[in-house]
């Protein structure tokens, strides 16, 4: 199994990609007090972290085949001009399908999300290319899950070959919201359901610096739970995104369990264990904007903050959770 020592793990949460996307600029960007800065060797991405990473990905491959090495501050300054120029809207990705049609397709049968996202799954098609992930000196994985089986698939272009942009488009597909991708007759979706934050991957493989990026607050404020969560789509993605948020806070506090027998003694050590450390970008209140009626507006604010708070962390420099 490959050994990767520096990994990104991108969390999943549609629109609010673009909050990532700043917090990845400034992540690139970002000298540490040592003189270094952060270059992934390895990158893996559930739901719109997939699409992200991808990107990521892509363009470090593409800097490869073109006889360079990646510059990965200007690529972290691409993909928030990725998402500044081509997400300036819910219709640049998807479309709403209409009551009738959606009566019409529960009536006989043929239900296939309350949206279409034919704008995303172009979009993932025109910027992340299989040749290029082949040649990234960065290791990529998706998360996607087989609604099929339950199973949590991380899915390569070294598993998948050319179909790794099938996985990748199934992995940004949320179940009811967005129709499904049929993939070799087995029905796809999003990574997130299962994991939101794919830590577990980059620990078994080696990692010894993680940077994790995610878009979902640990808390909801008490107004907005009392606003939204009569409703019942609310709720079950509230229901889904708790169940997979707390994957995600016993992964960090696991790494923070064995940083801390690590310090303390060799014993861990001896068993293979290893000092992780972390840092860890996430909101603290819910990110202003609503999936299905954006614009470009709103995702730059969404930019901004996550520019402004991964720096904020970024201050703080690696952590390992020994000192709580």
């Amino acid at each position: 199994m490959a050994s990767f020592k520096r990994a990104l793990v991108l969390s999943g949460g549609n629109v609010k990609g673009a909050y990532q996307a700043g917090a990845i600029k400034a992540l690139f960007n970002h000298t540490f007090p040592d003189g270094s800065m952060f270059t992934p060797e390895a990158i893996f991405g559930v739901s719109v972290g997939s699409m992200n990473g991808g990107f990521l990905a892509d363009r470090a491959g593409a800097a490869v085949l073109a006889g360079k090495e990646p510059d990965w501050p200007e690529i972290g300054n691409e993909i928030e001009a990725f998402w500044r120029n081509n997400i300036t809207s819910f219709g640049s990705i998807g479309k709403k399908r209409g009551t009738l049609e959606l009566v019409g397709d529960v009536l006989f049968g043929k239900f296939d999300g309350l949206t279409t996202m034919d704008g995303a799954a172009d979009l993932a098609r025109a910027n992340i290319r299989p040749d290029n992930l082949r040649a990234s000196p960065a290791y990529y994985a998706c998360g996607v899950t087989n609604m099929a089986t339950g199973d949590f698939l991380e899915a390569s272009v070294q598993t998948f070959g050319d179909d790794i942009l099938d996985y990748v488009i199934a992995s940004t597909r949320e179940p009811v919201s967005m129709p499904l991708m049929w993939i070799n007759n087995m029905p796809m979706a999003d990574g997130g359901i299962r994991n939101i934050a794919p830590l577990s991957p980059a620990i078994r493989m080696g990692a010894e610096q993680m940077a994790v990026i995610a878009m979902k607050p640990e808390q909801m404020t008490p107004d907005y739970a009392k606003k939204n969560f009569q409703n019942i789509l609310s709720l079950l993605k509230r229901t889904i995104g708790t169940l997979t948020s707390e994957i995600m806070n016993n992964d960090l506090n696991e790494v923070k369990r064995i940083n801390k027998a690590c310090k303390v003694g060799n014993q861990m050590i001896a068993e293979g264990k290893r000092i992780i450390e972390f840092i860890e970008v996430r909101p603290e209140e819910r990110l202003p904007i609503h999936v299905t009626d954006f614009n470009s507006q709103d995702i730059q604010t969404l930019i901004d903050m996550g520019e402004k708070e991964a720096k904020a962390q970024l201050e703080k420099g690696w952590l390992t959770g020994t000192d709580d």
